[in-house]
């Protein structure tokens, strides 16, 4: 049973690695689109997965306070 538990906490650190990857990815993006287009366009491009790697966190967080 702790062997699955210790799977499943290395599963989602990964999950939040490759999340937040992806969030400096688009946020690179973003800030490349504000620059050279308009940040209206920016804010709609970087918004929706900012918001994805919260959601991602808030439910790692709530797993981790509910299985210390």
């Amino acid at each position: 049973m702790i062997n699955h538990r210790n799977t499943q906490v290395v599963a989602f650190e990964l999950w939040r690695f490759y999340a937040h990857c992806v969030a400096v990815i688009v946020v690179a993006g973003a800030v490349l689109i504000g620059f050279l287009v308009s940040w209206t366009l920016a804010l709609k491009v970087g918004v929706l997965p900012l918001l994805a790697l919260l959601v991602a966190d808030v439910m790692v967080m709530r797993r981790d306070v509910d299985n210390p």
